[in-house]
């Protein structure tokens, strides 16, 4: 197997030292701008990135078995290594691997499922684990010296929200488990004054493939998009059936984020503006256009304000409040949502919805110069009411290896050994 450009590369496994702590990645959190549903119909959307990120780091571990922890679910589990070392042969005589790409999907749900110990309906926490076990299988595979890790897991993001937890979560095992096991090497292009790195397009685009297959364990018509925008960053344009075309050199955009935190079903909501467009076909398909004009008008706003270096909150704020206007027509406003719109359209900030609706969150955009009272003012107002609220620096980086351990882990025990290379190493 080829694992880049210039041949494969050794497993660094055997070159590791602990004295830096262990291997740490991040992935970001993404909000759709604009585009929610007509992108479905084949209509343009527009997404982000945020810096509200979710942290893997892994250990390998000294007593044969493997471990996935995930804390903010309160769970952690454990499987023998050689149970999966016992099945190796059968699992590549029924799906041999391709290259670079990620194990095939319906055979590597199946042996997850047997790994893992799942039958039966899937809740989170057992998505979680086959997502773990698929990207485990497909590194396993080509890399039959791996020893057992313990990968632990935890998130800024709120699930259930629309803000793309679950891509991040499939880009930060992926890239943890392709690293060490050399499928992909140590990142070498900067992405702050930390010492924190990301990989080329090429290998992110490896990144990008395995992570978009695992999310489809969760989301069984998974776009890509969250896993592309996690892998990458950025601000994106794409729509269904076209590649996804990053938008460069965009200019940082303030936002304000809201979590209304009413959970709802991505699928459900879907099915809910399909049943309307079976209903009202010529209505919900004009919608359908309006919103991808709209979609449009703000790529041109973006390329305009990245050449032009134009203030572009008062283009964006008008378009917001236009596309929030058509997704209540489509039926997924709420309650909650409403409230949250209205009071900070008393600030002159117009929200829309951000991702499926139903619930799940609003943001706006901020003008530069807002004034961190009024900011302070809008917090208060927000947080009587319970709701919760950011203001994340959108279009930020992508996936990204860290040189210092995040605040998020504490200090690792001695009973793992880290898996680390150091800033400047190469895979032995």
């Amino acid at each position: 197997m080829n694992s880049s450009r210039n041949g494969p590369t050794a497993s660094p496994m055997r070159s590791l030292t602990s004295g830096h702590g262990g291997l740490y990645i991040s992935a970001p959190g993404k909000i759709i701008l604009f585009g929610e549903h007509a992108v479905v119909g084949g209509k343009t959307a527009v997404a982000g990135s945020i810096d509200l990120r979710t942290y893997a780091s892994l250990f390998t571990s000294k007593d044969g078995r493997i471990y996935l922890s995930l804390p903010d679910l309160g769970v952690e589990k454990t499987w023998m290594l050689k149970d999966l070392v016992n099945i190796i042969d059968q699992i590549n005589a029924e799906c041999p691997p391709e290259d670079d790409s990620p194990l095939n999907l319906e055979n590597g749900y199946t042996w997850a499922q047997k790994m893992a110990g799942i039958v039966g309906e899937h809740k989170k926490v057992e998505r979680a684990f086959l997502v773990f076990w698929y990207l485990l299988i497909g590194v396993f595979q080509r890399k039959r010296d791996l020893l057992a890790v313990k990968l632990t897991v935890k998130s800024e993001l709120s699930s259930c929200v629309g803000l793309g937890s679950s891509g991040a979560y499939c880009v930060c095992i992926a890239t943890a488990l392709l690293q060490t096991a050399g499928i992909i090497p140590a990142p070498s292009i900067p992405v702050n004054d930390c010492g924190d790195l990301t990989w080329d397009d090429h290998h992110l685009e490896i990144i990008r493939n395995w992570s978009a297959a695992a999310e489809s364990i969760i989301h069984i018509s998974a776009s890509g998009l969250d896993a592309t925008m996690s892998t990458f960053g950025g601000l994106a344009s794409y729509g269904k059936g076209q590649p996804i075309a990053q938008l460069h050199n965009v200019p940082e955009l303030r936002v304000i984020l809201v979590n209304s935190k009413i959970e709802r079903s991505t699928g459900e909501m879907v099915k809910r503006v399909k049943r309307k467009q079976d209903e009202y076909p010529d209505i919900i398909n004009g919608i359908f256009n309006t919103i991808d004009s709209i979609s449009l008008k703000a790529v041109d706003v973006l390329k305009k304000a990245s050449q032009d270096s134009v203030d572009s909150y008062n283009p964006l704020n008008e378009l917001c409040r236009i596309c929030n206007e058509q997704l209540s027509a489509l039926g997924v406003g709420h309650a909650k949502l409403d409230q949250i719109c209205t009071l900070l359209a008393r600030y002159g900030i117009y929200p829309k919805i951000t991702g499926a609706g139903g619930g799940g969150c609003v943001f706006g955009f901020l003008k530069k110069d807002t004034a961190s009272t009024v900011i302070s003012m809008i917090e208060e107002e927000l947080s009587k009411h319970g709701y919760e609220i950011w203001q994340p620096v959108l279009g930020g980086p992508g996936v990204s290896w860290h040189f210092d351990r995040p605040n998020v882990f504490p200090p690792p025990s001695r009973a793992v050994t880290p898996t680390h290379t150091s800033r400047h190493a190469t895979p032995a």
